[in-house]
């Protein structure tokens, strides 16, 4: 995601007109809190490489310590993808037992071939619905994946029809993730969840709605992480609404009082208010509910 910043950080000077959106604000209850913090777990397992390039059958694990409750699930693997696109697209398809789930988690940026994609600013037509578009590069990026894991999804969704099915990531990962759901979801899963951990926009305003429309959609961000804030306002780009602002700093204990519901694709009481994406506030992107790109190595390959 740096790419994202430093491509268009000192090249707009205006974030633009905003689309009139509801204001409304709400607060949390604790049992949702605690769902979060679960949920960012399979997020970050994304990054752990022998979870995204492992073998079916195999249990989810975070060297870093960072999925315990997932790793305590004994959730396996039923299929990884990574390397095999010019996208890098990377993540797992899991099934958790002991909480009746189905979970297709995506990876965030990591790779240059990841970086390429999240500069990709320019408009697609997904072909979701009349007038929608999605951004290229992030769209791009769920379609390389597409067929094969929409497969997996089905027959795992066939033969478990009381489980649950959730779609999850980080950074580049949320917002392939928002994208998959919304996919997912006109093509017969309606029951799937998104938690979407600071995701960049990746919808003009008709697709938004949509994917508002469709509902069970958890859009977290941080303070002043300046991921969010891009593609920027001018350029067409809004959020899906509902937005799960986390107010609290870094690595510290988050509480019912750090979250503030925002609904609205275009809301600046949250962090579309924080002024303009900053690279001085990127360490606001690791930190949701825990630091969720923990499992990165160092180094920044072309192919993982």
């Amino acid at each position: 995601m740096y790419s994202i910043i430093t491509g268009v950080l000192f090249a707009v000077t205006a974030i633009g007109s905003a689309i009139p959106s509801s204001l409304r604000t709400r607060d949390i209850p604790a049992g949702e809190l605690t769902q979060f913090k679960f949920w960012v777990q399979y997020a970050a397992a994304a990054y752990c490489e022998v979870n995204y390039a492992g073998q079916a059958g195999s249990e989810l694990k975070c060297a870093v310590g960072n999925c315990p409750q997932v790793e305590a699930s004994g959730a396996t693997i039923l299929y990884d993808f990574s390397n095999s696109t010019l996208t890098d697209t990377s993540g797992f398809v899991a099934r958790d037992d002991t909480n009746k789930a189905i979970i297709l988690s995506i990876r965030g940026s990591y790779s240059v071939r990841n970086w390429i994609s999240d500069v990709e600013f320019p408009y697609t037509d997904p072909g979701l619905c009349e007038g929608c578009e999605a951004e290229f590069g992030f769209w791009n990026s769920w379609d390389v994946v597409r067929e094969p894991v929409t497969q997996i999804i089905h027959e795992a969704v066939a033969a478990h029809p009381d489980y649950e099915l959730f779609v999850v990531g980080h950074s580049l990962g949320a917002a392939v993730a928002t994208l998959a759901a919304a996919d997912l979801r006109i093509h017969g899963h309606l029951e799937a969840t998104l938690y979407a951990f600071a995701a960049p926009r990746v919808a003009n305003l008709a697709l938004a709605k949509v994917i508002t429309a469709q509902g069970k959609n958890y859009r977290f961000t941080h303070t002043k992480d300046p991921v969010p804030k891009l593609p920027l306002l001018s350029m067409g780009y809004v959020h899906v609404s509902p937005e799960y602002w986390i107010t609290s700093g870094n690595n510290v204990t988050v509480t019912t009082a750090d979250v503030k519901v925002l609904d609205g694709e275009v809301n600046f009481d949250g962090n579309t208010g924080t002024g303009f994406p900053s690279l001085s506030d990127f360490d606001d992107h690791h930190w949701y509910f825990e630091k969720a790109d923990a499992c990165i190595p160092p180094g920044t390959p072309w192919r993982v």
